[in-house]
């Protein structure tokens, strides 16, 4: 008897004291810190190199993107994707040009670009090469499970020193990283897998927040056959700068360094998502393509949700409306995982009477057949461009370069595709350039193109530049300048589209933004909505000048702007 209580009680343990880190020697893992910024030309490049350099080397190599430096400040209206722990790890790798990239943050001879750890992009894959034959002294298991409930993300990570060091303590590092994060980004043509159907460039792997603190939590018994075992949890805010956090696209990296300067190893956390419903769904993100020369009154909707219920979702309705107009029901059916997203386009959807700026409405009902519990996510609104309307005749394109018009380009095509105007490159320094004359036919439809060769369009901080082609009553037919590589505008002359739902943009303004407390709009409006990310009305304003949202939480907004004719729909960022 005495021994088969034994028995149990051995079995008992082993089952408490159980480990998932592994105890044979390992080799070490690379761990890639890349510093990078939306206005750096060369970093989409630097981009692609470190993730082909992650795909060829499976399990081994860890991508951390750090926005940092002065291509990291945003422009007017612009994301902030910097963090309050990225300037001190730029500074101690003495970077000297992004991109740039520490590998383990060790000093490899011959590599650096000044007297640090930074190495240029073409150096990593050589870097990388020598560390990930040598042996490591220690290996490291960890978990991360995000409470989508509490809102909160608790890390556990289990240690493992398989062989002896000459120094005397480690540190524990545990970074929050997330992936699919839309924003602007020059140069992003060197990286064409990443542009998305918008234009916009899909940042990955970027730094949010270091939950063990600025260079670690303090590991000081590392003794061959040690384990030792952590856990944390961080409580995770709607935003940081402005920026929201998406925690269904968090990755977690574990590493450890012998101080603040060398990483021995790191990995991956494995990630799970616990849901408070059993079904919810929740509306990310919808898009509808704007109206052109070859689609006058059809657009192509799509909407992108997640399964925020812990179960398989399997169908949902999705309604969309044009313009506020009658709601048609697209049911979906599948087999969606919990956290899992997906993508659903409708072709070719048939808009009455377009105008100048559409929007576009989708509600998600039903998920699994039953009533969503949480109906606050399940809406999106988007804007698109419907196709101006002109005076045929003498009109005029007028180009004001940014401080690099020597990136700027342009060329007038009528339907039949020929160029019948072009212009470009400029002088660099900003400047008016003497406008173009152009002569309109009748029933005609004329696109212009706008090109950029650096990805940051015409008005990003480098100086203000713009385009506009103006008809001979002085009627706006398309404008712009805040784009990345590429802006396209069309118009029409004489067809029947009508002057009545023609809403000049310009002549409505929102600002300051990012806002704090007052919001101003200028120009004849009948009223104004403001609506959260999640399609919830937070705000109604009667024609009033000044609104005030001091009462709005810091986050992403977007104000339905009500004309005699029309919508405009204008995206705005509460930062406090």
């Amino acid at each position: 008897m005495k021994k088969i209580l034994l028995s149990i009680f051995a079995l008992t343990t082993l089952v408490v004291t159980a480990q998932n880190v592994s105890t044979t020697p390992e080799n070490r893992n690379v761990v890639l810190e890349e510093f990078t910024g939306i206005h750096c030309g060369y970093c989409p490049d630097g981009h692609l190199l470190a993730q082909q350099l992650h795909d060829n080397n499976p399990g081994d190599i860890v991508l951390i993107n750090i926005h940092v430096g002065s291509y990291a400040a945003p422009s007017a209206g612009e994301p902030d994707f910097r963090t309050s722990f990225g300037t001190a790890i730029d500074g101690q790798a003495d970077v000297a040009g992004y991109p740039a990239g520490t590998i383990n943050r060790h000093l490899f001879a011959g590599m650096q670009q000044a007297n640090g750890t930074a190495m240029s992009r073409g150096d990593w894959s050589s870097a990388s090469s020598l560390v990930l034959p040598e042996a490591s002294p220690v290996n490291i298991w960890s978990e991360a499970i995000v409470d989508m409930g509490t809102n909160t993300v608790t890390v556990n990570v289990e240690v493992y020193y398989t062989g002896s060091q000459t120094i005397t303590s480690n540190k524990l590092n545990v970074a929050v990283l997330q992936n699919n994060v839309e924003g602007p980004q020059s140069g992003g043509s060197a990286n064409p897998g990443s542009i998305l159907p918008n234009g916009n460039y899909n940042h990955n792997h970027m730094l949010r927040h270091l939950i063990t603190g600025q260079w670690g939590d303090q590991l000081d018994t590392i003794a061959q056959g040690t384990l030792i075992t952590r856990a944390y949890t961080w409580t995770i805010p709607n935003d940081l700068n402005g920026v929201e956090l998406d925690p269904t696209n968090f990755e977690v990296v574990a590493f450890i360094s012998e101080d603040q300067q060398e990483i021995i190893s790191g990995d991956y956390s494995s990630m799970s998502w616990n849901f408070p419903n059993t079904e919810d769904v929740y509306s990310s993100e919808g898009l509808a393509t704007d109206l052109s020369c070859n689609a006058l009154d059809a657009t192509d909707l799509t909407i992108t949700f997640k399964n925020y219920g812990n179960a398989p979702l399997t169908s949902v309705d999705i309604d969309y409306s044009i313009n506020g107009g009658a709601s048609t029901t697209y049911p979906w059916t599948g087999n969606l995982a919990s956290s899992g997203t997906e993508t659903v386009t409708i072709p070719n959807t048939v808009i009455t009477s377009p105008l100048i700026s559409n929007t576009a409405t989708f509600i998600l009902s039903n998920p699994n057949g039953v009533v969503d519990p949480n109906p606050t996510n399940n809406t999106a609104i988007v804007t698109f461009s419907g196709v101006g309307s002109g005076a045929a005749g003498n009109a005029s394109i007028n180009i004001t370069t940014d401080n690099y018009g020597s990136e700027t380009t342009w060329n007038l095509k009528n339907s039949g595709g020929a160029i019948i105007a072009d212009g470009g490159p400029y002088a660099d320094g900003t400047s008016a350039q003497a406008p173009v004359a152009v002569t309109l036919d009748g029933s005609e439809c004329y696109t212009l193109t706008v090109l950029d060769s650096y990805g940051d369009g015409m008005d990003s901080g480098f100086g203000v530049g713009s385009y506009s082609i103006i008809d001979q009553n002085g009627m706006t037919l398309t404008s712009g300048g805040q784009f990345t590589t590429e802006d396209i505008g069309y118009f029409l002359t004489g067809l029947a589209t009508s002057s009545s739902n023609i809403n000049n943009d310009s002549e409505l303004a929102v600002y300051p933004n990012p806002v704090k407390n007052a919001l101003t709009i200028t120009g004849d409006y009948s009223s104004a909505n403001i609506y959260d990310v999640f399609g919830k009305l937070v705000l109604t304003s009667e024609t009033q000048k000044t609104i005030d949202v001091s009462t709005l939480s810091n986050g992403v907004y977007f104000v339905n702007i009500n004309t005699e004719n029309t919508i405009t729909v204008k995206k705005i960022t509460i930062t406090k």
